[in-house]
């Protein structure tokens, strides 16, 4: 009895926060511009895939970016950010290894690895997916006001974070897939930073963020 009684004490208050919290919402100062990023950036140009009404329901983001983009020697880099402008009322952001078995990928490996964004080094997530013949590597991460997250549970206190703070909760997932064919993992990651790299100024343009 006493142990629960311990509990309820413990829950009430944070019942109470989170209730809160819920219905606190402090608007960015300035909107995304994802679609406003350029189809041809030094020397990639990039197929625009839309997003279906089914997924963007499901997915909740304010925006969406889903594009492939290749350059003159034939590479090619997947890419998707979408953005969440306020993640406390169902819109959450949702992590690709609990999506993408949904869509018949199976993941053989994920690690947490130094990547080369511009001037900085973060670290992202790295995981090798497989669907039927083809085998991808993928690298991820979340990107808040705070900065650069690679976990699901340091996302979540990131926005407990600063909703407390009265600061906007806003955040993105970035999202660059290639095709291993017979690169190595650690040359896709080479290919996958070379071109962050250069689509860098755009997408820190088209997230209102200061700090990517």
């Amino acid at each position: 009895m006493k142990r629960f009684l311990i509990i309820l004490l413990l829950l009430v208050p944070f019942g109470a926060m989170a209730t809160v919290l819920r219905y606190i919402a402090v608007e960015p100062d300035q909107p995304s511009r994802l679609n406003d990023m350029p189809v041809e950036i030094d020397g990639w140009k990039a197929v625009v895939f839309p997003v279906g009404e089914a997924t963007a329901a499901v997915l909740q983001a304010t925006e969406i970016l889903l594009r492939g983009y290749s350059d003159s020697s034939g590479n090619y880099v997947g890419l998707y950010i979408a953005y969440f402008q306020d993640q406390k009322y169902g819109s959450q952001i949702h992590s690709p290894r609990h999506c993408l078995p949904g869509g018949g990928w199976v993941l053989t490996g994920i690690e947490h690895v130094p990547f080369s964004v511009g001037e900085r080094n973060i670290t992202v997530n790295r995981m090798t997916i497989a669907k039927r013949s083809r085998v991808d590597q993928m690298f991820y991460w979340f990107h808040t006001r705070s900065g650069d997250l690679t976990s699901e549970y340091s996302l979540k206190f990131d926005l407990v974070r600063n909703s407390l703070l009265l600061s906007p909760t806003d955040a993105a997932i970035i999202r660059l897939t290639v095709a291993q064919g017979d690169r190595t993992a650690e040359e896709c990651q080479q290919l996958a930073e070379r071109f962050m790299t250069t689509i860098l100024p755009e997408v820190r343009k088209a997230l209102p963020f200061g700090t990517l």
